[in-house]
């Protein structure tokens, strides 16, 4: 986000906190109350507790403890309205550890429960402040609601922020579409919000981060819907990330999981954290919740790789997934006798369910004998793309073990649909290889010369019918008419001479011959 953008979010919030010291459209409804991360412990017996036996007591939360301390805390969230069966929805919700100990929280909350049934409907902002001792001082009865002074409409962005102004903290909602606001302010019991470097919450479960929340009649192993949180003051340093489950009136844990330590946060990657059926993922702008969890593609050596002196080989990675995905190699080198090769291969490369498979090209050099060589493919950095959070996570390192036969045969062509020989790129779709067999490769020859031999019978057919015709039609016709002789001097005169060219008489009384028919009758014949 740039920097010019972050100073117009920012104005509106500074405009907000200099009037900030009454409250907007305020007006309170009994809600269930809060509570700290990781309950439930001995301090505890000092909260305002759900009585046993209350509506929706199996409380889940996922969040992340921030390990850097902030003046002001300000994030956006979506406003996602999504419920449970039972018909509770989430709280979205920020939170600020002060160095006295006292807690601060402001949220975003959709369809929030009562503590004996029903919920409060829509979207409304969610307060709350609890002393270092633990217990909820404002509002006293815990659980404070407030409703926004216009309309919050699904997909909105709205922003959450807790800040000390004139001896008070504010915790403050702003919707940035419609310009919907609701704040309240509370004497603020330090002056700065503590970060937790080397632990996930203190004694009270108190914690600077943070948390999607939602109640449940029953015990919870969903997901949920993908929520957004994203900075807008700085950029977050390293932390704990988390998730549990407790039953507010046993006191009894149904999960708790977390990082053992804070995990470090990149700008383009994000770490990925997942138990008991849901996930999130964080980076150095913010944190998503209420991911379904992910299987990861692993990776195995492929098949036995052929290549040439002097010339350029395919190794074969393969690549396995129930679910198919998207990944890129970041980093990747291919260690052999004759040499170490280092790539960057940034290109996504996108496979179906199943196996595909990932081509690496490598320059063999000439100088190489032929014989088969051992490859070490150590891939230090690869990323899988989270659709749900469009988030690229990185996973784990592998080293695979593979071997290259190198002969003076030709190399087969590679898959038209695999990475560039010059980049090592990944391809947009599997690469998987067909090698025809005996088998086929007859049966391929047998389709195209049938065919063509068929044809070829036929013209031959073709030609025998047209000259039996031919004969045929010559006989019916007659021999060729021949030539005739002149009966004075034997001259061969042709069937349209008059006058015999030998002798000079006329022609009319002439035979052809072999036959002693006159062609033409004489003057004396044709007047009989």
């Amino acid at each position: 986000m740039s920097g010019n953008f972050k100073g117009l979010l920012l104005l509106p919030l500074i405009l907000g906190l200099a009037l900030s010291g009454a409250s907007v459209n305020q007006h309170y409804l009994q809600s269930a109350p809060g509570f700290a991360l990781g309950f439930p412990r001995s301090s505890y017996e000092t909260l305002t507790m759900a009585p046993v036996g209350s509506a929706y007591p199996y409380d889940e939360q996922v969040g992340i403890t921030f390990t850097q301390d902030f003046s002001v805390l300000a994030f956006n969230v979506t406003a996602v309205p999504f419920t449970d069966p039972s018909g509770v929805g989430p709280g979205y919700l920020v939170n600020g550890l002060t160095e006295l100990g006292y807690w601060y929280q402001v949220g975003l909350t959709y369809n929030w429960p009562f503590q004996f049934g029903g919920v409060n409907p829509g979207f409304n902002m969610l307060y709350e402040v609890f002393d270092s001792s633990g217990a909820s001082i404002e509002p006293y009865n815990g659980g404070g609601l407030q409703s926004f002074n216009g309309s919050i409409s699904a997909g909105d962005v709205v922003m959450l922020s807790l800040s000390f102004s004139s001896g008070n903290v504010t915790m403050r909602a702003m919707d940035w579409q419609t310009g919907a606001a609701a704040s309240h302010s509370y004497l603020a019991y330090g002056s700065r919000f503590v970060g937790l470097p080397s632990r996930l919450d203190t004694t009270t479960g108190f914690f600077t981060g943070l948390m999607t929340e939602q109640d449940h009649r029953t015990p919870y192993h969903g997901a949920g819907v993908p929520v957004s949180y994203n900075e807008i003051v700085a950029n977050l340093s390293p932390s704990w990330m988390w998730m549990d489950e407790w039953n507010t009136d046993t006191h009894q844990s149904v999960f708790s999981e977390n990082t053992t330590s804070p995990v470090m946060f990149a700008d383009s990657l994000s770490q990925y954290f997942s138990s008991n059926g849901t996930a999130e993922v964080a980076n150095a702008h913010g944190l998503v919740t209420g991911l379904t969890p992910l299987t990861f593609p692993t990776l195995n050596a492929g098949p036995q790789s052929t290549g040439q002196s002097g010339r350029q080989a395919q190794v074969l990675i393969s690549i396995t997934d129930p679910e198919g995905g998207t990944i890129k190699f970041a980093n990747l080198n291919i260690s052999t006798s004759f040499g170490r090769y280092d790539l960057s291969l940034g290109t996504p490369f996108t496979f179906t369910s199943g196996t595909g498979v990932y081509n690496v090209s490598i320059n063999v050099p000439a100088s190489v004998s032929l014989g088969i060589y051992n490859l070490t493919i150590d891939v230090r950095s690869w990323q899988y793309l989270d659709i749900q959070a469009q988030e690229w996570i990185p996973l784990q390192q592998t080293r695979l073990n593979e071997t290259l036969v190198l002969t003076n045969n030709p190399t087969p062509p590679t898959n038209p649909h695999s990475n560039p020989p010059s980049s090592g790129q990944g391809p947009s779709t599997s690469t998987n290889k067909t090698t025809l067999s005996p088998a086929s490769l007859f049966g391929m020859f047998g389709s195209i010369l049938i065919p063509l031999t068929a044809g070829y019978a036929a013209l031959v057919l073709l030609a025998v019918a047209l000259l039996v015709r031919q004969g045929k039609k010559r006989s019916t016709i007659g021999p060729a008419p021949a030539l005739r002789s002149c009966q004075s001097c034997g001259f061969e005169i042709s069937l349209g001479g008059l006058v015999c060219p030998g002798c000079g008489h006329s022609t009319q009384a002439a035979t052809i011959p072999g036959n002693q028919e006159s062609v033409a009758s004489s003057p004396s014949q044709s007047n009989a």
